[in-house]
């Protein structure tokens, strides 16, 4: 009984919160567990089942976001903040619109955002070369030179839709709306300005492992793990014990055939040069000759 009077309990402050939110526009937060087609008047749509607090809500895929996302199959388990915008108490339900409660948090970032501040961001897409976050309900686009000191060929591999990835803002231009544009229509770049735009950095928030080249020394072997086979770029070794990543090439003879992601092998360096962060070598298999000069290998740093 004591279970039941608390579980009672929780739900009839769920709906003083869903219900102070409709009526004061409060920002609410809610996992999705599932996707649903949903009824509202003629109004049916995939949605997002939010649980909140024992309380099931839907918020359908035209409010989740402005961006234009193919499937919202990634979404299920993640947190979304929402405002409620409509209550049926016959069916014990709620819908939600995340745009909403997007604005108001973009309002907060642009009063009190600064550089140098550090925010959680939401993936809302990637592509080869760029990852495009939701920074405190801003938008903006991230290189991929900016995702991490390790390269990646392709962000697709490394991070998903739906994630949501810490980083750290390095430049803040904030909305100016009374901007004066030439023609009838304004150009991205003033439609960027008008908007306001940030750049931020995940990378910035981690170590550069080539800070630590010194601990390394030529003519040396160390033990490496392969992290990546790439049949263009070569094989992508992390040395230990720093984590520093080198390039490179397949063992004479291999075409990498025998080498699988996750190895460890012994790396032999034969040249540093800390000035230009790279370090040059070759990975080294039984019966290879050393002086083989067609397996070398390249790190540039990032």
């Amino acid at each position: 009984m004591y279970l039941s009077n608390e579980i009672e309990a929780e739900r009839a402050a769920a709906w003083a919160d869903i219900k102070e939110s409709q009526r004061a526009g409060n920002v609410l937060t809610a996992k999705a567990i599932g996707i649903e087609y949903f009824e509202l008047g003629e109004l049916k749509q995939e949605c997002l089942k939010l649980n909140y607090n024992g309380i099931y809500g839907y918020l359908p895929t035209s409010f989740i976001d402005t961006y234009e996302f193919r499937g919202i199959q990634n979404f299920v388990g993640k947190t979304f903040e929402f405002v409620v915008s409509y209550v049926s108490f016959d069916d014990q339900i709620f819908a939600a619109n995340r745009i909403l409660a997007l604005e108001k948090s973009a309002r907060r970032f642009w009063k009190n955002g600064k550089p140098g501040d550090i925010y959680p961001a939401f993936v809302r897409g990637v592509d080869r070369y760029h990852v495009y976050l939701l920074v405190s309900g801003v938008p903006t686009r991230m290189h991929r030179d900016e995702f991490s000191y390790v390269f990646s060929d392709d962000l697709r591999e490394e991070i998903f839709i739906g994630e949501t990835i810490d980083v750290k803002v390095l430049e803040i231009n904030k909305p100016n709306p009374d901007l004066e544009i030439e023609g009838d229509e304004p150009t991205a770049e003033e439609k960027r300005a008008i908007e306001g735009n940030i750049s931020v950095s995940k990378k910035a928030l981690e170590i550069d492992p080539m800070s630590f080249i010194n601990e390394y020394k030529e003519k040396s072997t160390y033990l490496g793990t392969i992290t990546k086979i790439h049949v263009d770029h070569g094989i992508f070794i992390s040395l230990e014990p720093r984590g520093i990543t080198v390039r490179s090439g397949f063992p004479p003879g291999s075409n990498g055939a025998r080498l699988q992601v996750g190895d460890e092998v012994n790396f032999k360096i034969q040249d540093i040069n800390v000035k230009e962060r790279r370090i040059k070598g070759l990975i080294i298999t039984p019966n290879q000759n050393y002086k083989n000069k067609s397996n070398r290998s390249y790190q540039y740093g990032r």
